[in-house]
């Protein structure tokens, strides 16, 4: 069962449950639930003579607590969140919030990364990263820390920084038409309402299980396209030593993966 989708209809016995079988249901011990429960995150349950009595609230809650906490967030976001949001389920606000605690100044992306920060104004200049400018300051997701530690490590390889910075931004220049095409493709064919208007929940759960799909599709097709491209050198004779290393790290069995943190 995912902890995602618990469906308390589907259960005849799910209106009143133990903190064991919530636990349970929620792949959670007994002991995290009711420390939940002393820092506010999770209301107490009802009482029944000396039985405490949990509702289906409880165990939606706390899904919704490991989904937050998967996403990165610590307990002490999870209760800010919880408050502005009013107690609603609302996955689009949650998605706003979670993108402003997760935000990472240009220090900050240097410091994770361990480089000097001028390397990342570097990338930041020539398109590499983007950031997002709040009051005049840039403002960047955890995903640069990756962008610029794979760089480095493309660079330590003997790939001169300014040439592999150049072929990013042809990349990145070619990319943007495809990602525009891809937007509105979306945007033409999600349609989760008869009216054809996907409310905001809704469309962010599309989104969260479309996005890892897409991109690990791109990023094996690229893999795939790199590894035949390498061979077909080898069958005419050109440099074969980067397909030879290929052939050698068996790339056939490199799996692409992307999930949410």
């Amino acid at each position: 069962m995912s902890i995602y989708s618990y469906n308390p209809r589907m259960d005849s016995t799910a209106r009143e449950l133990s903190v064991e079988q919530v636990a349970a249901k929620v792949d959670l011990n007994v002991d995290t639930i009711r420390y939940y429960q002393r820092l506010g995150l999770l209301k107490p349950p009802d009482r029944q003579g000396r039985r405490a009595v949990y509702r289906p609230d409880h165990v939606n809650r706390l899904i919704e607590i490991r989904r937050l906490a998967s996403a990165g967030f610590t307990l002490a976001q999870i209760g800010r969140l919880s408050e502005t949001t009013d107690g609603t389920d609302n996955l689009g606000g949650l998605a706003a919030e979670a993108a402003k605690a997760r935000r990472l100044t240009r220090s900050e992306v240097a410091s994770q990364a361990e480089v000097p920060e001028g390397l990342v104004a570097l990338l930041c200049d020539n398109g590499l990263l983007e950031a997002t400018l709040v009051d005049g300051e840039q403002f960047f997701d955890q995903g640069a820390v990756s962008m610029v530690r794979a760089g480095l490590a493309v660079s330590a390889a003997g790939v001169p920084l300014d040439e592999l910075v150049n072929l990013a931004v042809d990349h990145a220049g070619n990319v943007d038409e495809i990602v525009r095409r891809a937007i509105a493709l979306f945007e033409d064919h999600v349609d989760d309402d008869a009216d054809g208007e996907a409310g905001d929940d809704d469309l962010v759960e599309v989104v969260h299980a479309l996005l890892p799909a897409v991109t690990r599709l791109v990023a094996q097709h690229f893999h795939r396209s790199l590894v035949s491209r390498a061979l077909e050198r080898v069958a005419e004779g050109k440099r074969p030593a980067v397909a030879n290393a290929l052939i050698a790290a068996d790339t056939e069995h490199l799996v692409v993966t992307c999930e949410w943190r």
